[in-house]
């Protein structure tokens, strides 16, 4: 998971869409080339259509690996990873859903805003660890400062990360492993009248954005 995520360079993250759009999203990743998206359970009828996402993912041998966000306890990571998540993550760093992953050998991203909180999520086996709300803590800055001592820190920033090229630019330079956009990339109105042509647009961008900045 870690090396899809690094070379990748980003995890594009959807939220609370009905299992059309959900559709529309895994067809257009795919096309594009994208190996994982996150789609955020936050919405009543989350656990439903994830379901339904899996199954239309494996009925047409779709490429592409669904982490699951905003998982606040162990209770819905166990029902999420029964259900085909490929990787938790959390807006927070929680012992008893970092426990059930590594005991179900399932991927997990755990959330943290201070540095403590970052070497505390690594000590109990996160790899990968998501700065949040990354832009209110200090933005690319922060992370300059925080892998000045731990230059091995691995953080996917996520929360105000833009696909202005400058804004990108200063968080890869930053030194981050992949940055997590889910607005800035499908917006509520762009996802209210998605279509296959448009996010398929989105995706293409996005890919384009992050090679560009990246180098």
């Amino acid at each position: 998971m870690y090396s899809i995520l690094q070379t990748q360079g980003v995890l594009p993250l959807v939220t609370q869409i009905n299992i059309q759009t959900a559709e529309i999203v895994l067809k257009s990743a795919a096309a594009t080339g994208i190996k994982i998206i996150e789609f955020a359970a936050r919405a009543e009828d989350a656990k439903e259509v994830f379901s339904q996402m899996i199954a239309f993912r494996n009925a047409n041998n779709l490429d592409v690996k669904i982490a699951v966000g905003s998982i606040l306890t162990v209770n819905d990571a166990e029902a999420f990873h029964k259900l085909g998540a490929d990787c938790i993550v959390c807006p927070h760093t929680d012992l008893e859903i970092g426990n059930y992953c590594f005991k179900n050998n399932i991927y997990w991203i755990p959330g943290a805003a201070t540095l403590n909180e970052i070497l505390h999520a690594n000590k109990l086996g996160a790899e990968i660890v998501k700065l949040f709300p990354a832009d209110k803590i200090g933005g690319p800055g922060y992370v300059k400062a925080l892998k000045a001592p731990f230059p091995n820190l691995k953080l996917m920033p996520t929360g105000g990360v833009t696909l202005e090229e400058s804004n990108l630019k200063s968080w890869f330079k930053s030194g981050v492993v992949c940055v997590g956009i889910g607005s800035n990339l499908f917006s509520k109105e762009l996802l209210a009248q998605l279509t296959y042509e448009k996010s398929i647009e989105a995706f293409e961008n996005l890919i384009e954005v992050v090679e560009k900045t990246r180098n």
